[in-house]
């Protein structure tokens, strides 16, 4: 693994992509305004746009950084480069975990704090330390990335192993789309879902357990991932 070129074609990526980067900040850091100073009707457009912000970044790393390659003419400049198709593939991977984390870690700050667990009136009403919220408030972090990673990884794996935009936009049009219409409009309809909920809400197994499930998920298939890309001998 070439260490060195794979920091350079993460640079690559990322300086490509930084006015995109800065206008998802911009747009997340407008629907978190929205949800802390707000009323009823600002909370809910902010709900919304830190949604949007999540749903476009994830298009736009698919489309730009990982699909927009040949498309640029910049996979020549990485065809050039003493680097095997495994390491381009690690590359891409950090590249757009970066792009996606920094715009969907303040969008996840509207989604956790307008969420329905009120997570300042259960800090307010607990006896417990400092520093137990600050590990629950992280926790309840990780369980909103990890949901919408191990979506995103699904996807960027299509993107990265096919290097087909009609798949890769299929893909994620199913898992958000048809996928998340079942989750809204069917699972709350489950009684277990709502014992679930419940457990989350008071911190009890079902949250590590949940984080730990997404974590392995993601975890998963990245392994997939590499092991493709390992098995190829050139780009073309």
């Amino acid at each position: 693994m070439n260490t060195r070129m794979i920091a350079r074609l993460v640079r690559k990526d990322c300086w490509l992509m930084r006015w995109p980067l800065a206008a998802y900040i911009l747009a997340a850091l407008a629907g978190l305004a929205m949800t802390v100073s707000g009323g009823s009707m600002e909370r809910s457009a902010g709900i919304t746009l830190a949604f949007n912000v999540l749903i476009g970044v994830s298009f736009h790393v698919m489309l730009v950084p990982v699909l927009g390659e040949r498309e640029r003419k910049t996979l020549a400049f990485v065809m050039s480069l003493p680097v095997t198709p495994s390491d381009a593939a690690i590359a891409k991977l950090v590249a757009a975990f970066t792009l996606f984390l920094i715009p969907a870690t303040i969008a996840a700050t509207t989604l956790v704090w307008m969420s329905p667990i009120n997570i300042p009136a259960a800090m307010a009403a607990s006896h417990q330390p400092l520093w137990s919220h600050v590990l629950g408030t992280l926790g309840y972090y990780a369980l909103v990335l990890g949901a919408w990673m191990l979506v995103f990884s699904v996807v960027l794996g299509t993107a990265i192993v096919s290097e087909s935009v009609g798949w890769t936009i299929a893909v994620l049009t199913g898992v958000l789309f048809v996928f998340g219409n079942f989750v809204l409009q069917i699972l709350p309809t489950l009684h277990g879902l709502r014992l679930y909920v419940r457990a989350l809400a008071r911190g009890e197994a079902a949250l590590p357990i949940t984080i730990a499930c997404e974590a392995a998920g993601i975890a998963a298939i990245i392994a997939v991932i590499l092991m493709l890309q390992q098995r190829k001998t050139s780009f073309v």
